[in-house]
């Protein structure tokens, strides 16, 4: 899995992030409507946290539903 070290506006602090698994891309291009671009999408790896956002765009920031938490913690379980 690639990860990059970036600032996470929820956070507040720096955290490793990852792209976004193809359910979660499913979900924020269902939000967004079929034409927004999901694969330049990054998440925060930090425990708890949702939040993801464009490479190199920090403003555009969103946060997937807490399911996603709910299947993070079982994964870690």
């Amino acid at each position: 899995m690639r990860t990059r070290r970036l600032d996470c506006p929820t956070c507040g602090t720096m955290q490793l992030f990852r792209f976004l698994e193809k359910d979660e891309k499913a979900w924020v291009r269902e939000k967004e409507g079929p034409n927004f671009y999901v694969d330049n999408l990054w998440r925060c790896t930090a425990k708890g946290c949702l939040t993801y956002y464009p490479h190199m765009n920090k403003g555009g920031y969103g946060r997937l539903p807490e399911k996603f938490l709910e299947e993070e913690t079982a994964a870690d379980g």
